[in-house]
C-alpha cells in the first residue's frame, strides 16, 4: 500500500511540474480514448500555436484484418474534395485560362435557355440552382452523360436568387477543368495542387494507394462498407456523379499541408483570389460525409488550433467528437458561435434557414434514392 501512495504522489509531483500544453495534450488523448471505448474509429490531429498536440489514429482501420489506425491511415474525406476543385478553378482563373464570369453556355453549348447563362461562380458558390444530386455516387455514369442529365433537370431556383448545396454544380466544374487543361480531374489535381506542396498520399487513383493502407468504413450494425476504391468507379476516376465534388482520399497530415498551403501561403493561389472563397482570419469548419465516413477541418484562427478528425463508424461521427474536443479546447460548439459544420464556401450552412433545409431534405426523399438521403442525412443533420 505504501508503494503503491509513494508510486502515485511522484507521478502527481511528476505531472505538476508538466507544461500547460503537455497537461492538455493529455486530456485530449484522454477524451479520445473514451470516444474508442465508445466505438469510435479514425484519425485525429490538433494542433495550436503551431505545437502538435495530438496526432493519433484509434481503433480498427480494418476490423477483419486486425490493422489498427494511425495518423498515416488512408481516409475519404468526402466533400472536402470540393476544395480542391475550387483552388483549381481559382488557379486557372489567375493564369487566365478561364474567368468566373463565364457562363455554362461558354462550355456547353447546348445548355438550354434557363442554364446556359449561369456563371461558374454560381456554380462555386452554390447559387446555379441545381440539386444536390442526379443518381448515385457509383451509378456507371460518364463525364457527357452527367453533362446531359444535369442540362434536362429542372432547376430549384433561379440562378443566382439563393444558395442551395449541390454536388451536380461542382461535378460540371470537374467537367470545365477537364475541358479546360485537357486532363482527367485526378491528373489535373495530383498536377496542379498536390506535388507543388508534396502530397503524395492525397488523390483517387494516382497515389497508387495499397488496400492496406486505407481505411474501412462500419455501419452502426457493425458491418463493413468497405473502402473507397473498393466501390465502382472509371478507369480514371470515380463516376461522374462523384467526381469534383467528393470521393478523394487522404491523410490527416496531408489535409493538414494542404489547409496550411491554402489559408497560409500564396503557393498554391493568390491571396486576392484565396479572398473570394476562404478567409484566413475566420473560423472555418469544412466538412464531408458519405453517412458512414465523415471527414472534418476546423480552423480557429482566434486561437490558433486547428483540428482534423477522421472518422469511419457510422455510430461515432467526427461531430460528435469534435465537440468533446472543443469542451477540453475551450472552443464553443458548433452553433454557438462556433463554426458551421459542413459548411463549404459559399454553401448554405447546416444551420441555414429551415425552410431551405426542409425543401432540399423534400427533394432528397422525394428523389428514391437510398444512398443520397444517406447521405443528406450524415452531411446535414447532428447525430
Amino acid at each position: 500500500m505504501l508503494t503503491s501512495f509513494t508510486a502515485m504522489l511522484a507521478l502527481l509531483l511528476i505531472a505538476g511540474t508538466l507544461p500547460a500544453q503537455d497537461h492538455l495534450a493529455a486530456r485530449l488523448d484522454s477524451t479520445m480514448r473514451v470516444a474508442e471505448s465508445n466505438g469510435f474509429t479514425g484519425a485525429v490531429r490538433i494542433e495550436r500555436g503551431g505545437v502538435v498536440l495530438l496526432k493519433q489514429g484509434y481503433g480498427f482501420a480494418d476490423r477483419a484484418q486486425r490493422i489498427r489506425f494511425s495518423p498515416e491511415t488512408v481516409v475519404q474525406i468526402g466533400s472536402n474534395t470540393k476544395d480542391f476543385t475550387a483552388v483549381a478553378m481559382l488557379q486557372l482563373q489567375d493564369r487566365g485560362s478561364l474567368s468566373m464570369r463565364d457562363s455554362l453556355g461558354t462550355y456547353f453549348p447546348t445548355a438550354p435557355a434557363e442554364k446556359r447563362g449561369i456563371t461558374l461562380q454560381q456554380l462555386l458558390e452554390h447559387r446555379a440552382g441545381f440539386p444536390l444530386g442526379i443518381g448515385s455516387d457509383f451509378e456507371p455514369q460518364s463525364r457527357q452523360s452527367m453533362i446531359d442529365s444535369a442540362m434536362r433537370v429542372r432547376l430549384l431556383f433561379t440562378p443566382g436568387a439563393r444558395e442551395s448545396y449541390s454536388n451536380t454544380g461542382f461535378s460540371l466544374l470537374a467537367a470545365v477543368i477537364e475541358r479546360v487543361t485537357g486532363q482527367s480531374y485526378d491528373a489535373h489535381i495530383e498536377q496542379a495542387i498536390l506535388a507543388p506542396i508534396g502530397l503524395r498520399r492525397t488523390g483517387f487513383l494516382r497515389p497508387g494507394f495499397a488496400a492496406r493502407d486505407l481505411a474501412h468504413g462500419y455501419l452502426p450494425s457493425g458491418a463493413d462498407a468497405g473502402t473507397m476504391l473498393g466501390k465502382p468507379h472509371a478507369p480514371d476516376g470515380p463516376y461522374w456523379n462523384l467526381r469534383g465534388n467528393g470521393g478523394m482520399l487522404s491523410t490527416v497530415d496531408d489535409m493538414h499541408a494542404f489547409y496550411a498551403a491554402l489559408f497560409g501561403t500564396e503557393r498554391l493561389i493568390t491571396r486576392s483570389a484565396r479572398g473570394q472563397l476562404f478567409d484566413p482570419d475566420q473560423p472555418t469548419a469544412l466538412a464531408g460525409s458519405d453517412g458512414v465516413n465523415f471527414f472534418l477541418y476546423d480552423r480557429e484562427p482566434a486561437s490558433l488550433t486547428e483540428i482534423i478528425i477522421a472518422s469511419t463508424n457510422a455510430a461515432a461521427k467526427a461531430p460528435m467528437i469534435r465537440r468533446e474536443l472543443g469542451r477540453v479546447l475551450g472552443l464553443p460548439d458548433p452553433g454557438e458561435g462556433g463554426p458551421q459544420v459542413a459548411r463549404r464556401p459559399g454553401a448554405t450552412p447546416a444551420t441555414g434557414p429551415v425552410a431551405a433545409r426542409l425543401r432540399a431534405l423534400v427533394a432528397t426523399i422525394n428523389s428514391a434514392d437510398s444512398a443520397k438521403v444517406r447521405r443528406f442525412v450524415g452531411e446535414y443533420f447532428a447525430p
